[in-house]
């Protein structure tokens, strides 16, 4: 059987959405109007993925009804104050405050999205020492841990990524801010399920034969 299945159909699930919220379903396309589709994809990836929070306290996890709706309100909470902490990183990494601060506010909430949620969907409801763990100690073990970490890993990193073809002066379309960090935002989580999913199979199988 293969190790943390429901947190590996999660992410899968995750993957589709964002595709379908930030390429399919917005009026507009990324690469003509960034900030109008991302206006229209935040609402629909963060509605997504709340569902999917949601199934998985309820329905795979057993959680009670009180446990689920904390767990959901910090997961809206870490994210709301996350949009505001990586807007801020994302000014000191370079992006003009001033200038297209809606583009960069609708990014960091976008990445905040794509790099938080999933973490609440694979470890809530979780103790603090799960989390300080995974995110400070950087020691995911169990394959709740190894999805949670992963994806919040690479969607950033994938964001980070996005942003070294900015300055260079190719006069590509799709160098205005913020398309390349948006689309490699989106690869960034797709890796990082796929990641996940090749890490945690190793350490099953390695754990299956130290155990015979």
């Amino acid at each position: 059987m293969l190790p943390a299945l429901p947190q590996l159909f999660a992410g899968i699930l995750g993957i589709a959405l964002n595709y379908v919220a930030t390429f399919y379903m917005p009026s507009t396309r990324l690469l003509r109007d960034p900030l109008e589709t991302l206006t229209t994809a935040i609402p629909l990836v963060l509605a997504g993925h709340i569902i999917i929070l949601t199934f998985m306290l309820s329905v795979v996890k057993r959680c009670s009804f009180k446990t689920t709706v904390i767990s959901i309100g910090n997961a809206l909470l870490v994210t709301a104050v996350g949009t505001v902490v990586l807007h801020g990183f994302i000014v000191l990494f370079g992006a003009s405050l001033v200038e297209k601060f809606n583009h960069t506010l609708a990014f960091a909430a976008y990445l905040a999205v794509l790099a938080l949620i999933p973490s609440f969907t694979a470890l809530s409801p979780a103790g603090t020492s799960v989390w300080t763990k995974c995110y400070l100690q950087h020691s995911p073990t169990t394959g709740s841990e190894i999805y949670a970490y992963s994806q919040t890993i690479c969607a950033l990193s994938g964001a980070w990524i996005g942003a070294i073809v900015l300055p260079l002066d190719w006069e590509r379309d799709w160098q205005a801010w913020p398309i390349s960090c948006v689309i490699s935002t989106y690869l960034g989580h797709a890796v990082g399920v796929a990641t996940a999913f090749g890490w945690s199979s190793f350490k099953h199988i390695l754990n299956k034969r130290k155990s015979e």
